[in-house]
Order: C-alpha cells, then structure tokens, then sequence
C-alpha cells in the first residue's frame, strides 16, 4: 500500500497527523501552566485540579484500542475525523465550565476524542511510510507532539496572564477546525486495511470496561472505592483476554502477547510513570513556592520540550539504526538523573538545578518514545497497525496516568483535601519530595526492563547463529 503514495502525499499526511496530535498536548500544557488560577477560581485543591488532567487520561486511555480496531476495519481517516469533532465539543464545553466538576467532564470527553486520534495518526503513518522511512516520519509525529506541548506551556501561560484560561480552549477549537478542513479537501482514501471486517462488540466492551476501571482505580488506589475498581477492572480484562483466546475475530492480535510487544508495553508504562508529571509539579512549585507568574512559569517549562523537539527526530532515526531497545533505556536512564536532582527540592533550591533537572526530562523522553513506539510497531502484522498503535498509545498514557496517581496519592496523603497556602508550603514539598522519589525509582526499572529485552534478542539471535545449517 505504501507504493501508492507520492512524497506529497506522504507530507500531506504526516502534516494531518501531526497537527491532530500537537492539539492535545497543547491543552494539557496549557491547563498545567494554569491549573493555580483554575485552583483560585473554583477553589480546588491539588487533588481535584489533578483530575482535571487525569480525567483526560482516564478515558482516552480506555478507548484507543476500540477505537484502533474500528480505523482498521472502517477507515483511520473516518475515526481521525471524528476525533477532531470531539474535540471542539469538547473544548467548548471545557471553555464555558461554571464549576470544576464540569471542567472535569469536558476534559474527559476531550480524552475520547483524543482516543479517536492517538490510535490512528501512528497508524496512519505505519500505512503511508515503508518500515525503512518509518522511524523517522513517527520520530517527526512525536516532535509535533512536543511541539504542541511546548505551545501550551508559553501561549498557555500568556493566555492565563492576559485573557484568562478559558481562552485555551477556544484556541484548541480553532486547530482542531482547520485541520478538520485539510484532512477533508487533501488526504485521499479511508486506510481500511483489516481483511477481515467482523466486529467483536462483546470484546470491545470488556476491553474499555477494563481499562476504564482499572486506570481510574489505580489513580485512586489509595481508597476503598479505588482499590475495589481495580480488582474488578482486572477482573474484567481477564474476561477480556479469556473472550479473545476463543472469538474468531479478536480485537487483539496474537502478536501482541509476545515477549517483544508485551515488554514495550510495560516499559512505556513504567516510564511515562515516572517522568510525566514532573511538568505538573514543576509548575506549581514555580507559582505556590517562587510566586512566579504563569506566563514566566510557561518559559521555564519549555525547557525539556526544546529539548525534545531537537532530539526527537534524530532519535526516530538512532533508532532505526541500532536497537529501540537501548535507546528507550538510555532515555530512562537520563530521565531518572533529572529526577535524582529534585528529591531535595526546597524553597532555595538554585533555579539554574531545577532548570537542568527539566532539560535532563526532555532529553529522556525525546531518547525514549520514537523508540519504544518503534520497537512495538515492528512485530505486528500490517492488518492490526490500529490496534497496535491503539495499544502503545494506550500503555504511555496508562503511564501517565500511573504519574498522576502518584501526586493525587502522595497530596491526599501528605496534605488531605487542604489548599496550598503559605502555611501549607512545607507539606507541599515534601509531598513533592515523595514524588520524585517515586519517579526515579520507576525510571530505573524503565531501564532494566528496556535492557533485559535487549539482551534476550541478543542471546536468541547468537544462538541461532551457532546452529548449524
């Protein structure tokens, strides 16, 4: 299929892509930079405000792979389409809340739209690109990503300043129109490339069911009601799995259940575990501890994304040339060094710290996700690149979802429902302490497991190589 593309058509797609997967992070910067004003507003706590990101996470986490499988069988143009809509509605929404709890709503309907997404624009490229161009057009899409995040984190801190949060929205809504017009008028063909058309309705209910259960009791797993969403969320992926080991049309490919895919699976999590959140309480120490302005904050957040975008496409490329394997546990282990230079974060820590510590976070993750999506998307057959796409997608923001457990965790704990106020920054630290903690040490077992992998493959393909004949 990939012969049937021109070079145009391949720039036209990869710039569809990347502009439908630069808008959500986009918001999720931008609501980082702003979550203190919208904790003012609504007088919300750090508990509730990070909901208003993990709500997001929660259900785009638990749609993907539904929703991969649908751009298989019906077309990824059809369900990218889509999610742009939700997007709008979405931002709308979000734009005219009158409470948190509202906010919070919008943000989940946001993470449907962005489920419609995430698990076709990897696909989409997987289909256009051949597997020797493919690294470098995912290490672009990645780019864009933080590109978007980068975005958030500077015109969001300037929105807050000089218009408001709520104005974010409407700025996503306008990216989200435009290229709703350039998917529709300039890429061609629906990429309907499943041979075999058949749903398994049952097996996508368990499937989203489970996820959805499962990530929202680990974010909450420090309550009985979490921890009982937990065990029934596992309860019924095991369902799940069961169903696909007996349908004749499983939403999951046996690939997947390889040692290769499963352990990029785990280590995505594992990463974005400890590496994603950094941002969020990055941010809110610059504003609650430094008494920085928002837009400032937004400044001094770019600093891993510059990062990220200068590397990211060197790194699809790095991997496409020696083991994704060693690359994403390389950009684990530089991750965690940034994180070891907050574990004593104070009220005088030097800035210039804090600043290297985020410039290390962004060398990590440009290093760590062209490479394990890389690595997952080349053991699965042509016919399942949605669901595969839907599945790495789904296990980095299983992570980051994992990354925000730990603040809402660590705060309740530390802190209960109180607000950050001057006679609370104390207990604010050292939950921000806890966390880093926390973060290194899932860095660390990103890495091992990254290597043990590799050295696994390694060992299998010297064995081969000794047998003769």
């Amino acid at each position: 299929m990939t012969e049937e593309y021109s070079s145009g058509s391949k720039r036209m797609v990869r710039l569809t892509a990347a502009l439908g997967s630069a808008a959500a992070p986009f918001m999720v910067a931008s609501i980082i930079v702003a979550s203190p004003e919208i904790g003012r507003e609504f007088s919300a706590d750090v508990v509730l405000l990070g909901w208003v990101t993990a709500a997001f996470f929660l259900t785009a986490a638990s749609f993907l792979i539904p929703f991969g499988r649908i751009a298989d069988i019906r077309g990824a143009k059809k369900v990218f389409t889509t999610g742009l809509a939700m997007y709008v509605v979405s931002a709308v929404i979000s734009a005219a809340a009158p409470d948190i709890y509202v906010l919070i709503a919008g943000r989940a309907l946001t993470g449907i739209g962005a489920a419609m997404i995430f698990g076709t624009s990897i696909a989409l490229l997987s289909l256009v690109f051949p597997p020797h161009e493919r690294g470098k057009a995912i290490g672009i899409n990645v780019t864009a990503m933080f590109v978007g995040f980068v975005s958030g984190l500077l015109l969001g801190g300037l929105l807050t300043t000089y218009v408001g949060w709520r104005s974010i929205f409407l700025v996503v809504a306008v990216i989200a129109v435009a290229d709703l017009a350039l998917i529709l008028t300039r890429v061609r063909g629906e990429c309907e490339i499943a041979r075999i058309n058949d749903y398994d309705p049952l097996g996508m209910v368990l499937c989203t069911g489970g996820i959805l259960l499962s990530v929202y009791g680990l974010s909450g797993v420090g309550n009985t009601p979490g921890r009982l969403a937990l065990v029934a969320g596992l309860l019924v992926l095991g369902a799940f799995f069961i169903r696909e080991r007996h349908t004749p049309h499983p939403l999951v490919h046996r690939g997947f259940g390889t040692v290769t895919f499963a352990a990029s699976a785990v280590t995505n999590i594992i990463f974005n575990g400890g590496s994603f959140a950094v941002s969020f309480l990055l941010s809110l120490y610059f504003q609650y501890v430094d008494a920085i302005d928002p837009a400032l904050t937004g400044v001094l957040l770019i600093v891993p994304q510059v990062f990220t975008v200068l590397i990211g496409p060197f790194s699809g490329a790095l991997s496409d040339r020696i083991s994704p394997r060693l690359v994403a546990a390389a950009g684990a282990l530089v991750n965690g060094l940034g994180v070891l230079l907050l574990v004593s974060l104070g009220a005088g820590t030097p800035l210039v710290l804090v600043i290297l510590s985020l410039a290390l976070n962004g060398v990590g993750i440009a290093l760590f996700m062209p490479s394990v999506i890389t690595w997952a998307m080349a053991v699965i057959p042509g016919e399942y690149t949605g669901v595969a796409s839907g599945i790495t997608e789904t296990s980095r923001l299983a992570g980051i979802t994992v990354s925000n457990a730990v603040v809402i965790i660590v705060f309740g704990v530390f802190m209960g429902g109180a607000q950050v106020t001057l006679a609370e920054i104390p207990a604010f630290l050292a939950s921000t302490r806890a966390c880093f903690l926390v973060y290194l040490g899932l860095s660390v077992a990103a890495a091992i497991v990254a290597v043990l992998v590799y050295r696994r493959e390694h060992r299998h393909v010297s064995t081969k190589e000794e047998i003769p004949g």
